[in-house]
């Protein structure tokens, strides 16, 4: 039987609106080490994203750094296994792999190769005692995957499809006592729940068939609402959420495999968030002067990130961010933005203006058409005499 911990895209160092969530970040460390501790499973996964950032700051690393070793001290036993995420640099994280090996922690920043440039698979593969065996693959892009000496001349396109398969086929081989096989990766998988991302984000997807066959559970990362794409996939997304619209339980998964080609078991394990984030009015927005009452309301004790939830026609009303900075003053929550939804319908017929007619038309001209494009009413008196006003301003440093 194989038992370990499922978890990935800590974001460790995140700014959020200007905010450190170091502090809460630190408790969910703390929250994981005390679940190890209690269950004591053969393995911890990380399934990449472990920064928000390829470059993260002194204080994120610290934090990685002690974090890492207390859950290590929580229960010495258990194996550590990390990968990089799209968010990581792999060179970072491969640059000290071989200190933490002296932790019991194996970490993968980028994908291996041989010194004739094919895919170093046995690098990838961890056997985690007599209890199972993880096939590790850190974030790389589709067509970056090295070439295998079992297909050495396959297209760019297919390699990825090629190297997973590879990996699993020698994790298999052999595995006489039949031990659970786990696939590790931080990628998407097309038609997943993606709830939480930001929705202009181009996300490279991929068919679930392209991690292969021969595992018994995919601990994956990458998408940050936790989901079952199929019966032996698993994101086990956030610990703690990263965006306003993570409004999903946050909670790391512990996995139970009995033997291979057995289903895996899963549980979900609740992770408390020092400071949630709130978006209020939830649900449907309401117009400024509801929501800055709202505002008002919350109980100065609250610790919460706070977004606004406002309908405009147009545009919010004058000083509107500075009223509800103040009507946050006295309370501990972290006031960080206005989400705006318009209640007009932005008219789909945009102007159509040849450069002959964009030379004859002064800059206000154009401002107020595409004002009009987008709006659709002209600027106000008063917002035309801003523009002047700044125009006029920018030519006067130019001819300076």
């Amino acid at each position: 039987m194989f038992r370990f911990i499922h978890t990935s895209d800590w974001h460790l160092g995140q700014n959020f609106y200007g905010y450190d969530r170091s502090e809460e970040q630190r408790d969910f460390l703390r929250q994981l080490a005390d679940i190890a501790r209690k269950h004591t499973p053969d393995a911890l996964l990380v399934s990449g994203d472990i920064f928000h950032t390829a470059a993260p700051s002194n204080a994120a690393v610290n934090l990685y750094v002690e974090e890492m070793l207390n859950i290590h001290k929580a229960c010495p036993t258990m194996a550590i296994i990390v990968i990089a995420g799209n968010h990581d640099s792999a060179s970072r994280l491969d640059s000290d792999k071989k200190l933490w090996q002296l932790a019991g922690v194996t970490v993968l920043g980028g994908i291996a190769r041989d010194e004739n440039g094919y895919a170093d698979l046995d690098r990838h593969i961890i056997k985690v005692g007599d209890k199972g065996i993880v096939a590790a693959v850190p974030f790389a892009y589709p067509t970056s995957f090295p070439l295998t000496t079992d297909a050495p001349d396959i297209e760019r396109d297919q390699r990825q499809q090629a190297y997973f398969q590879a990996l699993l086929d020698r994790a298999n081989t052999p595995n006489n006592d039949n031990l659970p096989v786990v696939l590790m990766a931080h990628l998407a998988v097309t038609d997943s729940d993606f709830t939480g991302h930001d929705r202009d984000m181009k996300m490279e997807c991929v068919d679930v068939t392209t991690l292969g066959t021969g595992f018994d559970y995919a601990a994956l990362g990458h998408i940050h609402h936790p989901q079952n794409p199929s019966d032996r996939v698993r994101y086990c997304g956030t610990p703690i959420p990263v965006s306003f619209d993570e409004q999903c339980q946050h909670t790391v998964s512990i996995v139970t495999i009995d033997a291979h080609n057995a289903l895996p078991f899963i549980e979900e394990k609740a992770i408390k968030n020092l400071k949630p984030l709130h978006t209020v009015p939830p649900g449907e927005p309401v117009d400024f002067e509801s929501a800055l009452e709202e505002l008002k309301h919350i109980k100065d004790s609250e610790r919460a990130y706070i977004r606004l939830n406002v309908k405009v026609e147009r545009y919010l009303p004058e000083g509107a961010q500075e009223q509800a900075v103040q009507a946050m003053k006295d309370k501990e929550c972290r006031f960080c933005e206005i989400k705006k939804t318009a209640t007009f319908v932005i008219s789909r017929n945009q102007t159509q203006m040849t450069v002959e007619d964009f030379n004859k038309k002064t800059p206000l001209e154009i401002a107020n058409q595409y004002f009009i494009d987008k709006y659709g009413s002209p600027m106000s008196e008063e917002q035309q005499e801003m523009f002047n006003y700044i125009y006029h301003l920018v030519q006067e440093e130019n001819r300076q």
